[in-house]
């Protein structure tokens, strides 16, 4: 019994292995700004290949054990259903991620990884007719070893032949662009969406937001998947894809064979990505900064006086941010403040962390209001007190009356906010109120987590990637009209285009044509520059 089950795990490590391998590939996929050398490759399939066989290899051998147990089978080599099992996984895992990352990977590398997908296909294929082809001849020791050792190499033979495309993000230098015709305002908010903002329509508390409605033009906002919330922010400011400006993950990863080249993306996996670097041995670095500038840094170059408040990415010391204004609950009306701090007695923990969202919220503005007040004429900044009232105490049921009253105070101080930002922008600004992305209860992965006990807790998140907002307001800007799903690269060359700016040939988006006045359209043709 002990040496059919020393065989069995010898045949569960071999798939884990090659399982292990396979991640390695997924991983470089995945990274085409990172040098991949033969010695690299090779460096690293060894430490992916022994971390597989005892991290994938162990889950094998428990689920090779149960069907053997359940078929009654004694005997038998399982590397090649083991094997084969691994190259299905890979194989699906390797077309999910392509199409997952399709705004954060070039076309040619997203290519290559469908022909992995493919490829991995047919070697489960490979392991599964080889195998019975080993078998009908006589399955010998020799040629047993053989086979196992052709299925663990064949993911690198292939990595080796067909190289990842190279691709780096466009370096853009901070080059004047232009003085804006009229005063700018960029609001972004975190935590706001369509389903959110039209159940306020109708409440007297939001009037700001009432305003915008009817004033402005609004539509849902596309984000990128998967969700990573850094690359989403840079988009906006910057109207490009990741895959352009660079910014991807909130971390990146260093492996000593690579050594001053971090991996920026991981693989998706249901357990977490983290998981598929080998032994835990790299070290959590922050990743390179955008290689594209903000609108707000090629305003300053032309010489116009900005200001940017905590805007989320990855900036480099070319990119200035201006930092929130030390501000305390006192700052906000003392009758929201009151009907916050009720709302909020029963949740002394979660309470906690949207209170100081709140205060933090209440800095920035009084931060962005003193800039507009001494003259500055390009301004953006972000609110994150709505995204906290809401992923710790989003209502779910009918029972959560408490619940319910803190979001709506969250989004009475968020108006309250807006109203001070757009007085103090005066009469003729362009205004815009920016959402990223939208939040959602937990989707089945993370509700399958809670069952098993090693879930989250959080009410809302932005991981399902559900659709952010809009909203314009200002000359130009139709008015009382909702616009198709705009995508988050479109936000600013439509900004440029609404304040007399020309957009950039780098630029991936476009304009949002519903939004504009079709006799603005006529008078202002479009311009681009470099």
């Amino acid at each position: 019994m002990e040496q059919r089950r020393g065989r069995l795990w010898l045949d569960a490590a071999v798939a884990g292995a090659t399982a292990g391998i396979l991640g390695e590939v997924m991983v470089y996929r995945l990274n085409p700004e990172v040098s991949q050398t033969a010695v690299s490759i090779l460096i690293g399939a060894v430490m992916w290949a022994s971390w597989g066989a005892l991290g994938f290899g162990l889950p094998l051998f428990l689920v090779a054990v149960v069907v053997r147990q359940i078929a009654r089978r004694r005997e038998g080599w399982s590397v090649p259903a083991l094997v084969g099992l691994a190259y299905v996984v890979a194989s699906i895992m390797s077309k999910a991620n392509a199409d997952l990352h399709e705004h954060l990977l070039s076309p040619s590398a997203q290519l290559v990884m469908r022909q992995d997908a493919v490829a991995w296909g047919i070697g489960a294929l490979v392991a599964l007719l080889g195998g019975a082809a080993v078998r009908r001849r006589g399955a010998t020791p020799r040629l047993r070893y053989g086979f196992a050792l052709l299925l663990m190499v064949l993911p690198l033979v292939r990595f080796l032949m067909v190289s990842t495309p190279p691709d780096f993000p466009l370096d853009v230098a901070t080059r004047a662009i232009g003085e804006p015709e009229r005063r700018l305002v960029v609001v972004g908010v975190e935590g706001l969406d369509s389903g959110l903002f039209l159940g306020s329509a109708d409440d007297p508390r939001y009037p700001t937001l009432a305003e915008l409605r009817r004033n402005g033009s609004w539509g849902p906002l596309r984000p990128h998947r998967p969700y990573l919330r850094r690359a989403a922010w840079t988009s906006v400011a910057t109207g490009c894809y990741p895959d352009r400006h660079g910014v991807k993950s909130r971390w990146g990863w260093l492996l000593p064979w690579l050594p001053g080249e971090p991996l920026r993306l991981l693989p998706w996996t249901p357990q977490g990505s983290r998981l598929i670097l080998p032994w835990g041995i790299a070290d959590r670095v922050t990743p390179p900064a955008a290689s594209v500038p903000p609108i707000w840094e090629r305003v300053r170059a032309s010489g116009v006086a900005t200001e940017a408040v905590a805007w989320p990415g990855v900036w480099g010391p070319h990119v200035t941010l201006g930092e929130p204004r030390a501000a305390a609950m006192a700052s906000v009306d003392p009758d929201v403040r009151s009907s916050l701090q009720w709302a909020l007695e029963p949740f002394p923990e979660r309470g906690e962390v949207v209170r100081d969202a709140i205060v933090l919220d209440a800095g920035v503005v009084a931060q962005a209001v003193d800039s507009l007040e001494s003259g500055s004429n390009h301004v953006w900044l972000t609110l994150t007190g709505l995204a906290a009232a809401r992923r710790q105490l989003e209502p779910t049921i009918s029972g959560h009356t408490r619940e319910r009253e803190v979001l709506a105070v969250a989004l009475q101080v968020l108006d309250d906010h807006l109203r001070s930002l757009f007085e103090a922008a005066g009469p003729g600004a362009t205004i815009a109120v920016v959402s990223p992305y939208g939040l959602a209860p937990p989707d089945s992965w993370e509700r399958l987590a809670r069952l098993l006990g090693v879930g989250d807790d959080w009410r809302t998140s932005a991981e399902s990637s559900p659709e952010g907002l809009l909203l314009m307001a200002g000359p130009g800007v139709s008015q009382g009209i909702r616009f198709p799903a705009a995508r988050l690269p479109d936000v600013a060359p439509t900004l440029c285009y609404l304040v007399g700016l020309p957009t950039a040939q780098y630029m991936q988006g476009g304009l949002v044509v519903d939004a504009v006045e079709p006799e603005f359209l006529e008078a202002h043709p479009l311009r681009v520059v470099d």
